[in-house]
């Protein structure tokens, strides 16, 4: 129904949005919108709820590894748009990998004696 082209290091989640905009323009609102797992974000997804269109996204499951915490169990602040852990340390953005994922840490010296060390390690790969 259309095309953009970007260079190789733009993921297809930021062309997501104008494209279906070039779309509508050119074929009308479509009713629902079907997108494999590369396009389920919260800002494509928001973007095709606003315009009244039904998204068709997979079911993607979790892939925490074992010993890492689940990105549910830490809190966010809106606010700040920040995580913490359940112990009140901010976890640092460190890069963006190339699949859209922001990757946050914590800071070991402060973690050293936390009591949910264990089950904590690292947060790696929060997706936006």
């Amino acid at each position: 129904m259309g095309a953009i082209v970007t260079p190789g290091n733009i993921h297809d989640s930021v062309i997501f949005e104008p494209q279906l905009e070039k779309v509508i323009e050119k074929h009308g609102k479509p009713e629902a919108v079907a997108a494999d797992a590369g396009y389920k974000t919260p800002a494509i997804a928001q973007f095709v709820f606003e315009n009244d269109i039904t998204p068709a996204l997979p079911y993607t499951r979790p892939r925490t590894k074992d010993g890492y915490m689940k990105k549910h169990e830490y809190i966010y602040d809106e606010y700040y748009d920040c995580y913490f852990c359940r112990q009140g340390q901010i976890l640092k953005y460190a890069t963006t990998t190339k699949n859209g994922k922001r990757q946050l840490f914590s800071n070991p010296l402060e973690c050293q004696n936390c009591p949910l060390l264990s089950n904590a390690r690292r947060v790696k790969n929060i997706k936006n």
